[in-house]
């Protein structure tokens, strides 16, 4: 009976359809403006598409995103400690 409960409290992903765009010749497109705004997609923001070869589809990240947690795992792999606004944000 319990595991029934957790399988109602986990939510299924909902696929939501932003719209279409087509790819010009030179591989280039234009993101729909409901996923822009969804996802907050600025100008100048770098874009991670990933996938595997053999699959129908493909992921994009907004590289940005990463931005905080990638500078935090150097430190880490570097062994270096956090900077003093790191450590004030920690504190709170």
């Amino acid at each position: 009976m319990v595991e029934k409960s957790k399988q109602k409290e986990k939510k299924e992903a909902k696929m939501i359809v932003f719209g279409t765009s087509p790819v010009s010749s030179r591989g280039q497109m234009v993101i729909p403006a409901k996923l822009r705004k969804a996802h907050n997609i600025q100008p100048g923001d770098t874009l991670i598409f990933t996938g595997t070869p053999d699959a129908n589809y493909f992921t994009v990240l907004n590289a940005n995103a990463f931005e905080g947690f990638t500078k935090d795992l150097q430190g880490i792999l570097n062994n270096e400690q956090p900077t003093t606004k790191e450590k004030k944000k920690g504190k709170r």
